[in-house]
């Protein structure tokens, strides 16, 4: 009898999400479209949205970093979680700051110039859940600090990341994370921290990094499943991603050229509930996927001919809890669902003394429940190898014995 193993059924197994599943081998299950009941239509943002919303008095101009948060005062009270999320957005081009105040509508803040909150070429941008919001105002050489006040932003200070001895930094990168602001300093090649106020905490990566410019961080408890604690920077023109530990110690290092053959970079990073690594190629239009140890699982976009690929991605942000993840693109912004794929499926057979042995090889781009199905030639069931089994994101390898 002739047999042939399906894999029928893969889910992501992400905490109170909706499991997106993994439609075949070719198909793109990593990132998956949100339903249009959920977005009403937004899933892909561009000016056309954006003049609705600002009534035609805003335009994309080089959109950068992307943050999004649960803001405190938005949380509806209750058990229930209302699914509200604020995302914040640099549009570098005009200066500006870019957020949702609602489903339904936007706020802007800024303008281009050296004053209070105003920005220069800004680029990164990091936010927290009782209204903290940070800016990189690159060509300002400053950090700008803001709040969110029942979704008006208000400015609340700047301050300067030079070394005490008139060398001056230059902030590209910035994430918040457990009041602390982490900055991606490209002027004195380092990471520098500090509390909201400017005042330092400490700075690792000296001697290290050169022109950093991405950066995120994972450390508090909440929706981290490993417990992990480590910091992502990406510098030296873009071309590698590196991996700090808690104490600034290096970890992993990962060149854009064992990824991928085709011109290109690692710009922007953020860090999802598993603890895995997607960061943006805005040249090569890709999402790169890796696990939380540095070890490549995947891409999304890259002119790979799908639905979901991508105009020059740059900032991208996750809410850990439901996996939601949004990137910014040349002219707006697209959100998509994590979700999870099979790839590299292989299957052997061999026969002895009745028994059939199956060798089964495949990669998880997600963690995942597997159900694996053993089918004949007519499509009919023989036996289940696995029912809803949890599988960790990557290589799966498995030795499966049966009767002939």
């Amino acid at each position: 009898m002739r047999f042939i193993l399906i894999l029928i059924a893969v889910f992501s197994v992400l905490p109170a999400s909706r499991p997106a599943r993994a439609r075949n081998e070719n198909a793109n299950g990593t990132l998956v479209y949100p339903p249009w009941k959920h977005t009403l239509g937004l899933r892909r943002v561009s000016q056309k949205h954006l003049d609705f919303y600002s009534g035609y008095r805003k335009t994309f101009i080089s959109p950068q970093g992307l943050v999004t948060v649960k803001l405190d005062f938005n949380d509806a009270e209750g058990p229930g979680d209302d699914e509200e999320l604020t995302i914040y957005g640099v549009n570098s081009g005009t200066g500006e700051v870019f957020y949702n105040k609602s489903m339904v509508s936007a706020g802007f803040f800024g303008g281009k110039g050296s004053g209070e909150g105003e920005f220069v070429d800004a680029i990164g941008i990091g936010a927290d859940k009782t209204g903290n919001v940070v800016v990189a105002d690159t060509g300002n050489r400053r950090v700008v600090v803001l709040r969110n006040v029942e979704n008006e932003l208000e400015f609340e200070r700047s301050f300067r990341t030079g070394d005490g001895n008139g060398e001056q930094g230059v902030p590209r990168g910035i994430a918040l994370e457990d009041s602390t602001i982490y900055i991606a300093d490209s002027g004195l090649d380092r990471v520098m921290a500090t509390d909201l106020y400017g005042r330092r905490i400490g700075e690792f990566g000296k001697g290290v990094l050169e022109d950093p410019f991405g950066i995120a961080v994972i450390s508090l408890p909440d929706w981290n499943y490993y417990g992990s604690h480590f910091i992502v920077v990406t510098d030296s023109l873009n071309q590698r991603l590196l991996q700090f530990g808690p104490g600034g110690e290096i970890m992993r290092i990962r060149r854009h050229g064992e990824i991928s053959g085709a011109e290109g970079g690692f710009n922007f990073a953020a860090i999802d509930y598993y603890g895995n690594v997607y960061v943006t190629d805005t040249a090569a239009g890709c999402i790169y996927k890796f696990d939380r140890h540095l070890n490549y699982v995947t891409r999304v976009g890259c002119g790979m001919g799908t639905n979901d690929d991508l105009v020059e991605p740059r900032g991208i942000t996750i809410h850990r809890r439901f996996g939601q993840l949004f990137v910014a693109e040349k002219e707006g912004a697209s959100y998509y669902w994590i979700g999870t794929d099979i790839k590299r499926l292989r299957c052997s057979a061999t026969v002895r003394d009745g028994t059939v042995a199956l060798d089964i090889e495949f990669h998880l781009t997600e963690h995942s429940k597997v159900t694996m199905t053993l089918s004949n030639a007519d499509g009919e069931t023989v036996q289940k190898l696995l029912d809803g089994h949890v599988m960790w994101v990557g290589k799966h390898r498995d030795v499966i014995s049966i009767n002939e």
